[in-house]
């Protein structure tokens, strides 16, 4: 069979990209080497802001702010779609800032987002310090769960999914995508489109070596108080508290540049519990679930790179959104399939070209 469009890469935004696609008619294959979204996007937290975001890159802060506007509707309509609920909570984020108080307020400002300085911890379990704030109408929506309804929503639209499958090769033509290899055969597509996050640079080494992506890794802890001690995600610097809504609490996350070992560490795990310790003492006493990490993928300016490769008439990009990948992955998608069918969209995507991505990665 020939498809319309290939994805390689069944995370997030290779889910989001190709339902995008399917529900405007194409026919896409979706591959993966392992199963659909467990590599990065099953690892995260879900927090639907960015970690930075006073400080975030121009373009990639309006390609944020689109997503939290798509996402209301777009979880409605999968939860429709296929009766599962990816739990989107508008549960607030408490930011602990305290060297950045008047950029958080000034960036709250600009973008019309309610701002609560000078809050007061609500309870007796919960250290705040005096230079947190919270943003009340920041949400979140549980990974594992979007994740699964994306997978069904996708056999529903008849994607062909592919997982499993490692890519030996792609096979192009006078600068034209023609197939790809895969173990144990091969698919043809009029376009193909690289949604494989860090491992995006490995599936394009004989076309495009500029691509600058390379992962780093996040490690995160999942405990289970015997009581609600927070009802809203906690922010401070690299780490956050996020309480679930079956009464558990994820703890991230760690940056850790070390390639491709996605193996978790007690180092690790002990930096996290002692930074819960810290905000809630309560946590010690609380039941240990899990500790799991991922490798997300970093660029070399904090933004995606999203749109075509130079020089290539049928391979585009929608990569490296680094920790944005779930804020991200709706705009990013409708951006790409947008400019794919030939429509205008909400802004431009040669801001996300390779042409114009900067060369050193970002690390923090």
């Amino acid at each position: 069979m020939k498809y319309d469009y290939i994805a390689l890469g069944g995370g997030i935004i290779g889910m989001m990209t190709a339902r995008e696609l399917a529900k405007r008619g194409a026919s896409v294959a979706i591959f993966d080497r392992n199963e659909l979204g467990m590599e990065a996007s099953w690892a995260a937290g879900g927090i639907l802001s960015s970690m930075r975001p006073w400080a975030e890159h121009p373009a990639s802060a309006e390609l944020s702010e689109q997503g939290k506007i798509l996402y209301p509707k777009y979880i409605e309509s999968l939860k429709e779609e296929t009766g599962i609920d990816p739990e989107y909570v508008r549960s607030g984020l408490i930011i602990i800032e305290k060297n950045h108080i008047a950029k958080i307020s000034e960036w709250a400002r600009s973008k019309c987002i309610k701002l609560v300085e000078d809050i007061q911890n609500s309870s007796a379990d919960i250290k705040l310090p005096a230079h947190s704030v919270l943003l009340p109408e920041i949400s979140q929506v549980r990974p594992s769960r979007l994740l699964k309804a994306l997978h069904k929503s996708l056999k529903q639209l008849s994607v062909s999914i592919y997982e499993h499958t490692e890519i030996t090769d792609i096979i192009t033509k006078h600068n034209q995508f023609q197939y790809v290899e895969y173990n144990g055969g091969k698919a043809v597509a009029d376009s193909v489109i690289i949604t494989a996050g860090a491992w995006s640079k490995s599936l394009l080494k004989n076309i495009n070596n500029d691509i600058n992506i390379k992962p780093i890794r996040g490690q995160m802890v999942c405990v289970k108080p015997g009581k609600q001690i927070i009802d809203k995600m906690i922010l401070d610097g690299a780490h956050y508290l996020i309480p679930r809504l079956d009464g558990h609490v994820l703890i991230g996350s760690t940056m850790e540049d070390v390639g491709f070992v996605n193996e978790t560490t007690e180092i690790a795990r002990q930096e996290l519990m002692d930074w819960a310790y810290s905000i809630s003492p309560y946590l010690s006493s609380a039941q240990f679930v899990r500790h799991w990490s991922g490798l997300r993928p970093s660029t070399g300016d904090g933004k995606p790179i999203i749109g075509p490769i130079l020089n290539f008439k049928n391979i585009y990009l929608n990569t490296g959104h680094f920790r944005k990948g779930i804020i991200q992955a709706p705009a990013s998608a409708k951006l790409l399939v947008d400019t794919l069918s030939g429509n205008s969209s909400f802004m431009d995507i040669d801001k996300f070209t390779i042409e114009n991505q900067a060369n050193p990665v970002e690390s923090a």
